[in-house]
């Protein structure tokens, strides 16, 4: 008797789509989880100086906290709408 092989569950393919703001510009992404590093390739897709830090705060957000700062390597979980950033560029560092 052979086994039957499943499909993954419904429930692991999401294709919501999140409407977020960045520097005052609307950005849909396609999943939940919105990296440091995603949201300065959306707002300087082109970066002036590769040696360029920028500062990223949001707010509405979902999880982890609902306004903070994000640094790099961290991300946070938005909400189907109204999640806002603010990318700044600092300088370098």
């Amino acid at each position: 008797m052979s086994e039957a092989v499943t499909s993954a569950p419904e429930e692991e393919v999401d294709h919501t789509e999140y409407a977020i703001v960045i520097n005052g510009e609307l950005a849909v992404v396609p999943h939940r989880e919105v990296s440091y590093t995603e949201v300065v390739a959306i707002a300087y897709p082109t970066r002036p100086d590769p040696r360029t830090t920028y500062t990223v705060t949001y707010r509405n957000a979902e999880a982890p906290k609902h306004e903070g700062i994000l640094v790099e390597g961290e991300f946070v979980i938005v909400k189907k709408e109204g999640t806002t950033f603010n990318v700044t560029p600092t300088g370098k560092s």
